[in-house]
């Protein structure tokens, strides 16, 4: 569309058609006040703040031609006699704005003595208060003293609890409806609404549990007001006295810029940080109010050391040299495959050097591993790198042309914030399929929903690039190994591989027609796709080769690997060397006495079940690394307490391969070290410090060592580009919101297409072709309230999910059972009783067990999907 030129005030301002008055007089630095209006949000025009005079050109009626004045001008009109709402009003060529006319004056004094005439005059009390949009605009552009007699206003009971989290004054309330949008608009979870007319209109919550959403904690940052206050921060701190630092939140491999408030050394609350590229101005309420965890009084403030029965404290140089003995004795006596090392995929990339370089540089083990060892763990996929999003690629500019395919993936339990980032693609024209073997919140906004039979997805995806392949669909050139990829598949059809993914082939003709006529297409893979092998990352990675949808901005592959930096530990090498034993293999060779030793950080295998509980306990040597003297920590000979998130500086790469750095907001406690540090003094026990001072140099070697990082050094990150926070300019508008990201966005590692100059290599497949599963599979799937460590102190307590098994209104009936009636599963692997739910969208013969705390999931399943036997349990 055509650029518009208009005068506001008297400056000629040119800005795309389609803008309103109001985004429009911000390019050229005229404020014009808003309350309901909010960038992210469609306009409404609800409170009137806006209000502007818009003069016209007269249109002639009987020629449709401008009635000019006498010296050649366009004469001018008021546009309907009236002021104009500037949020609702877009620009118009000739188009001349007034902001600052008496009668605009007039009109924001009066709506202001409105929307205070019930309003509280509790400012020095009131959370809101140094970030207050009311309080700017009241200064700014509203009267001097109020007309309103104290008994006319009008009361409430206050505060009264919208949720776990969110608590409402309405008397401070102005209907903005700026919350009640989001949770319509931008999160999904129409939870809000209004009751009540008149001076009784109010916001109540319609969902049970009150404000169920995930998503809560932004109604309070856009909130202009003050009604709504976090029962996290509510009277802990001013806005004034807290310090603000960037932080990077690991809790899911999105990888959301967030801001922990500090005062001196507490944590007062968490808030996003502005970054278009990951999350924008938005954070989940995992991220917002689960970081209580890192002032739990249970926390390890000293080394420990066994001696007989018992762990007692120690010191460092003590913890360090009894580690490295105990270690380097095992590999001296069984050798180096006799050690094997985890650590968690929430750690940083600098931990993750030093882990390699301890673990298989200096001890030589090849049994290296990020994941938990558990039946959920994912295989190490390689597509997301081979055919990754390519740099430059930003979901929030897509929309028309684009389409994203869900395969196995439930990001509102995975990766909340995509769940926004998605809709916002829907919003703006893309399309949306989901390929799952049960419901999700996002088949609610998808174009196509594909309900493939349990562990199936990868024959749905084999059957579409064979349909492809035998269709003569156009197809990427670009790619090398499609000769290889139509032989692997030459014994099967996309009719045959439709019915062994348990769908009508129809579905896959017409899923195969949306893919290829797609300009664009962004192919994500969840938790339950990733933990089926390697089959259904490399069926994805052969359908980006065949349809082109790798190595341009806007198309390609993003696997969401749990954890909050799994991409960063697979690129440095925190994987299965040559030989090396995956974790979940580790339990069996510990039983065969083939493993004797192990290094584990920030990991709990203890609680997976029997089995990996038992052979901890028959480790001739164990060394935990940990915030919280956990199950697997009390089995220790060495347990070495590391500091968390608020005390440690170091860089993250989320699940599209952007690097981004996570700065330091406290001094750790003493007796307290990073990952890395723990690390290296480990490494200098045996006698080869890698002498590293700081993170940063940790940084720089893995720019200088790892080719895909080069370009991630801290210098290049953004880091010292200035000031950042609240910016002074934006409080008239949004303030509270306005955390503008001056530290950097981040750097995208490039792909191998646009690092090497050579097109990815698609891998053969193996044509899945047999049957459909018989019998009753049942799916383990995560949730993003998983009552794990993250959960302690959480204000999000009660939200927590218990162990429980999901079934279809099919299966409830034949059992015989209600809602939180007990049922009995049996596999191969044991017996389990779990409380029921019930979803009406569930097939017969598919149950759910949900993957949280409490719940030895090792100790039924034998991976993410497995073949049970269901019966009403006792009661």
């Amino acid at each position: 569309m055509p650029d518009v030129t208009l005068i506001i005030d008297g400056r000629t301002v040119t800005v795309p058609a389609g803008t309103n008055i109001v985004d429009a007089a911000r390019t050229t630095e005229v404020a014009i006040p808003v309350f309901c209006y909010h960038p992210k949000l469609k306009p409404v025009g609800m409170c009137r703040m806006c209000l502007v005079e818009v003069w016209t050109p007269l249109i002639d009626q009987a020629t449709r031609q401008p009635v000019l004045n006498p010296d050649g001008t366009p004469k001018l009109g008021l546009m309907m006699g009236k002021l104009q709402p500037g949020c609702v009003t877009p620009v118009a060529a000739g188009m001349v704005v007034k902001t600052v006319t008496d009668k605009v004056q007039f009109a924001q004094r009066g709506q202001l003595e409105f929307l205070l005439s019930s309003h509280p005059l509790d400012c020095p009390v009131c959370d809101k208060g140094g970030e207050c949009p009311l309080q700017n605009l009241t200064m700014q552009f509203g009267p001097s003293t109020s007309r309103y007699d104290y008994q006319d206003k009008v009361h409430f009971e206050k505060p009264i609890p919208l949720g776990d989290t969110i608590y409402l004054d309405r008397e401070r309330c102005i209907l903005c409806s700026r919350c009640v949008r989001f949770q319509d608009d931008i999160a999904g979870d129409p939870v809000l609404g209004f009751d009540s007319r008149g001076r009784s209109w109010e916001i109540i919550s319609k969902s049970d549990p009150p404000f169920d959403s995930k998503f809560s904690g932004n109604t309070t940052d856009i909130c202009p007001v003050g009604a709504l206050t976090s029962s996290d921060f509510r009277f802990k701190a001013r806005v004034w006295e807290v310090r603000p630092v960037p932080v990077v939140c690991t809790h899911c491999p999105v990888g959301c810029n967030i801001t922990l408030d500090m005062r001196h050394d507490r944590l007062m609350r968490v808030m996003p940080r502005e970054n278009d590229f990951v999350n924008e101005i938005w954070n989940c309420d995992k991220g917002r109010f689960g970081m209580r965890h890192v002032d739990d009084a249970t926390r390890l403030t000293t080394p420990l050391v066994r001696r007989g029965e018992q762990l007692v404290p120690a010191s460092w140089d003590e913890a360090l040299r009894v580690a490295a003995q105990g270690l380097m004795r095992v590999r001296s006596s069984a050798g180096a495959t006799a050690l094997a090392g985890m650590i968690g995929a929430d750690a940083s990339n600098e931990d993750f050097a030093l882990f390699r370089h301890v673990m298989h540089g200096v001890l030589g083990t090849p049994h290296l591993d990020h994941r938990p060892g558990g039946p959920a763990d994912v295989a190490l996929e390689t597509a997301s790198a081979r055919f990754g999003v390519s740099s430059g690629t930003n979901l929030l500019g897509l929309g028309t042309g684009t389409l994203v395919l869900l395969v196995g993936a439930d990001p509102e339990e995975e990766a909340p914030l995509y769940v926004l980032r998605l809709r916002g693609i829907v919003a703006r024209g893309g399309q949306l399929v989901t390929v799952n073997a049960h419901p999700t919140k996002l088949d609610g906004s998808a174009a196509r929903v594909v309900r493939v039979a349990p562990g199936r997805e990868a024959a749905l995806i084999q059957a579409v690039v064979c349909g492809i392949l035998d269709g003569g669909a156009p197809m990427s050139s670009r790619a090398r190994g499609i000769d290889r990829l139509r032989t692997s598949l030459k014994g099967a059809s996309a009719v045959q591989l439709a019915a062994a993914a348990g769908v009508e082939f129809e579905v896959v003709r017409a899923l195969t027609d949306q893919l290829i006529s797609a300009p664009n297409m962004i192919i994500m893979i969840g938790r339950t796709g990733l933990a089926q092998g390697s089959a259904v990352s490399d069926a994805v990675g052969a359908l980006a080769a065949v349809t082109g949808a790798f190595g341009r901005p806007g198309s390609g592959v993003i696997a969401l690997n749990p954890g909050g930096n799994a991409r960063g530990a697979q690129d440095l090498g925190i994987v299965p060397g040559e030989g090396g034993l995956a974790a979940a293999q580790y339990w069996d060779a510990i039983a065969r006495g083939e493993l004797k030793a192990m290094l584990v950080a920030g990991l709990d295998p203890a609680t997976l079940g029997a089995a990996s509980a038992s052979a901890l306990d028959a480790l001739d040597f164990l060394v935990v690394q940990d915030a919280f003297l956990s199950d697997t920590a009390r089995r220790a000979d060495v347990v070495l307490p590391c500091a968390m998130l608020p005390e440690r500086d170091g860089t993250f790469t989320n699940a599209e391969r952007r690097v981004q750095r996570s700065r330091q907001a406290r001094q750790a406690p003493d007796g307290q070290r990073a990952h890395w540090q723990i690390l290296q003094g480990i490494a200098a026990a045996l006698g080869s410090d890698p002498g590293y001072s700081v993170s940063s140099d940790v940084t720089d070697a893995i720019a200088a060592q790892v080719p895909a990082y080069a370009g991630a050094r801290y210098t290049s990150l953004g880091v010292t580009a200035g000031d950042w926070g609240r910016q002074a300019n934006e409080s008239v508008y949004y303030d509270g919101t306005s955390y503008t990201n001056t530290e950097g966005t981040g750097v995208q590692l490039p792909t191998g297409v646009e690092r090497d100059g050579l097109p990815p290599v698609a891998a053969p497949l193996t044509p899945l072709t047999g049957g459909v599963p018989t019998g009753t599979l049942a799916v383990l799937v995560p949730r993003a309230y998983d009552g794990r460590d993250w959960a302690r102190g959480s204000k999000l307590a009660p939200r927590m999910v218990p162990p429980h098994v999901i079934v279809g209104p099919a299966d409830a009936g034949t059992l015989g059972i209600g809602v939180g009636e007990p049922v009995t599963l049996t596999s191969a692997r044991g017996s389990v009783t779990l409380p029921a739910q019930i979803d009406r969208g569930l097939a017969a013969g598919t149950v759910l067990i949900v993957d949280v705390a409490g719940f030895a999931a090792a100790d039924l399943c034998g991976g993410v999907i497995t073949s049970v036997d269901v019966a009403r349990g006792e009661a």
